[in-house]
């Protein structure tokens, strides 16, 4: 990618997790202080999972969410220290949306795992049977809806491309649904999040995630954020991070993000491990094409 132009920055979600993510990054001193605030709040050796695992504790929903966030703010700082722009715009899909406030500075840190933690306490408390998500790769949305149709307690929460989706509600029915779906999709299971996210099942958490984090006051975004859920610029703090909150419960629709991305025309990077958002929207565009952040730039001597 040219060093150049201002590129418009894409953050992963949960799922992108994985042993060996911090390869290279512990000498670049913005990512480390990253990782230092983040294993200080939450209080779990992220670092030290990241690197070595077992990939069992790194995906735990303890944990996984934390390491993505902030191994994808401290690439993106460190990304930061080297370029003398700011990015274009900022998107990100399901949770990386976080990874973007952060990055764009409207909250800190600490307050998007908060916002986990509150989230992960308020769904053990909401929800009687064991709830979650599934994935549904090249069956057609017509397909896809017309399973749903026969379970009214699941919903689509995912458009990720023109046949990617992902459906959230109780987990029985998403195993039912993967079952039946099996026959016309290429692939189809059930994803590692405890939470039926993006849908109408976390609606009720919203008024009390709200009180809990009244206290945070967010800032202008340093760069616009381009919203999951249909695509516009946000450019005021408090409509970002009003967007965040409402994120737990909205859906994602992945090709409005990228209908936005082709009409900006600027050079596409994903700021985090792995190339997920590079799959994804090179299936809903395929003259999109997304570089990566994710190998570390040599570290100057004496720096």
């Amino acid at each position: 990618m040219s060093g150049d132009r201002p590129p418009v920055l894409l953050f992963p979600g949960q799922g992108t997790e994985g042993v060996g993510m911090s390869a290279g990054w512990d000498g670049h001193e913005p990512w480390v202080r990253t990782l230092e605030a983040a294993e200080a709040h939450v209080g779990r050796p992220l670092r030290r999972l990241m690197a070595e695992g077992p990939v069992e504790a790194l995906r735990a929903q303890d944990c996984a969410p934390a390491a993505v966030l902030a191994h994808s703010v401290g690439v993106y700082r460190a990304w930061r220290a080297t370029v003398p722009f700011e990015p274009l715009a900022g998107a990100g899909h399901s949770m990386g949306f976080y990874s973007a406030l952060v990055a764009a500075e409207v909250v800190p840190l600490e307050a998007i795992l908060d916002l986990f933690a509150e989230v992960d306490r308020l769904g053990a408390a909401a929800f009687e049977a064991p709830m979650g998500m599934a994935f549904v790769i090249g069956a057609s949305e017509a397909e896809v809806r017309g399973a749903l149709a026969e379970r009214p307690d699941l919903v689509l929460s995912n458009r990720n491309g023109r046949a990617q989706f992902t459906v959230s509600g109780p987990r029985a029915s998403l195993e039912a649904l993967v079952e039946a779906l099996r026959p016309v999709a290429m692939k189809a299971g059930l994803l590692p999040v405890q939470h039926p996210l993006h849908g109408p099942h976390m609606a009720a958490l919203l008024p009390p995630l709200a009180r809990r984090l009244a206290a945070v006051r967010p800032a202008a975004p340093r760069f616009p954020l381009i919203s999951s859920f249909d695509g516009r610029l946000i450019a005021e703090g408090a409509a970002a991070w009003d967007e965040g909150l409402a994120t737990v419960a909205l859906p994602v629709d992945w090709l409005a993000v990228v209908a936005r991305l082709k009409a900006l025309g600027a050079p596409l990077a994903e700021c985090g491990h792995g190339s997920q958002l590079a799959g994804l929207t090179r299936w809903a565009d395929r003259e999109l094409v997304v570089h990566s952040l994710q190998a570390p730039r040599p570290v100057a001597e004496g720096k």
